[in-house]
């Protein structure tokens, strides 16, 4: 599992455009600055969110995909506080998360850094316990499924510890 999320994490660092739908929506007392398309494309953003406010979406073999035959989706996320925070996914299918953030970006790519990664903390779900953003941060919350037939609706808790 180790080396597989390694792996993972490297290739949604250097993601470029593909190909996903957007719908986004804004979260209450923080402003999320507009992200180029072919961004919002690439890395096949769902939308922006902030602690507390409901994430779900289902992962299919439309979405994006990655090297190994899994597919994700990705959610926006900001808070208005620096702290810890706890994001857990839940779904019929074997699901990862993956914590990015976003250092800098382009009208084409973006940089970012892996600040966790998890699977199958609660079963075949995965759950990110502890994990401290700064206010002002673009973050991605992104659900992946472990193999290209890891694939469905997922619900993820995004709160403030």
């Amino acid at each position: 599992m180790r080396r597989r999320s390694i792996a993972l994490a490297a290739a949604l660092s250097t993601i470029t455009v593909l190909g996903c739908k957007d719908d986004s929506t804004s979260g209450a007392s923080v402003s999320f600055p507009n992200l180029p398309d072919a961004l919002i494309a690439g890395y096949c953003i769902q939308g922006n969110r902030t602690p507390g406010q409901s994430i779900s979406g289902s992962v299919a073999t439309t979405d994006c995909p990655l090297g190994d035959g899994s597919y994700f989706e990705t959610w926006r996320v900001r808070v208005a506080t620096t702290g810890s925070h706890r994001i857990a996914a839940t779904s019929t299918f074997d699901n990862v998360l993956f914590l990015l953030r976003l250092d800098s970006y382009t009208n084409t790519s973006a940089q970012v850094t892996t600040i966790a990664v998890n699977d199958d903390t609660d079963g075949t779900n995965a759950v990110i316990a502890a994990a401290t953003l700064q206010a002002g941060a673009d973050y991605f919350i992104v659900v992946n499924g472990f193999g290209a037939t890891d694939t469905g609706p997922y619900s993820v808790t995004f709160t403030r510890n």
